[in-house]
């Protein structure tokens, strides 16, 4: 019985995954608005009526397949309980433990920053999307404020620079706006993008 319990679960969690890869296709080559439902249950094989039960609405599923994006596939970790975010912690130079942020969450936003402006353009015309939108980005801006009050609580923020602007700064500097128009419009590179926020940011936020 627990045998075939495990087969089971195994099962949903393989269809859940294919539908996730499908949607996260779908939404890239036709957008929130212009993807279908139907379109990404072809793209999964699966019914069209098991993407509803599985995720109920299109909303819901770009949210998951973001969600998915930003913690990893094979380990899915929040970027607080990952071993970068720790050495980030314990690293006594803040312009180094600031250049481990930066490195850690580079693949998150490498994963993440396409789909997240496929939700942030269709949040402008449709308000559930627009909830979900701001929902993903408030968990962004309290896991920034996070790190800026640890610089702050250390003394190693610019003089002049209060933790609510610092925070400001690193938001809209490390965001998926900024990521993807470097990598899709700028063409840089992901190592680029990564070396360049690395050297920046300290010298935005930190004191010399």
């Amino acid at each position: 019985m627990t045998s075939a319990r495990t087969s089971r679960r195994a099962k949903a969690d393989a269809t859940r995954r294919r539908i996730l890869h499908a949607a996260h296709e779908e939404f890239l080559a036709h957008g929130f608005h212009g993807a279908t439902m139907a379109a990404i249950a072809s793209r999964a094989g699966v019914a069209v009526q098991t993407v509803y039960f599985v995720f109920r609405t299109k909303a819901e599923l770009i949210s998951a397949v973001i969600d998915l994006a930003v913690l990893g596939e094979e380990d899915p970790t929040i970027p607080q309980e990952s071993g970068w975010w720790q050495a980030m912690e314990t690293e006594p130079d803040p312009a180094e433990a600031l250049r481990i942020f930066v490195r850690g969450a580079a693949p998150l936003f490498e994963r993440a920053s396409a789909i997240s402006e496929v939700l942030r353009a269709a949040a402008l015309t449709d308000p559930e999307i627009r909830r979900t939108h701001e929902d993903h980005e408030r968990l962004r801006l309290e896991a920034f404020r996070e790190v800026i009050d640890r610089f702050a609580a250390r003394g190693a923020l610019q003089a002049g620079l209060d933790p609510g602007r610092a925070t400001d700064v690193f938001f809209t500097v490390l965001s998926d706006s900024v990521w993807h128009g470097l990598r899709t419009e700028r063409d840089w590179s992901a190592e680029r993008v990564t070396d360049w926020m690395s050297d920046a940011l300290p010298r935005l936020l930190l004191e010399r």
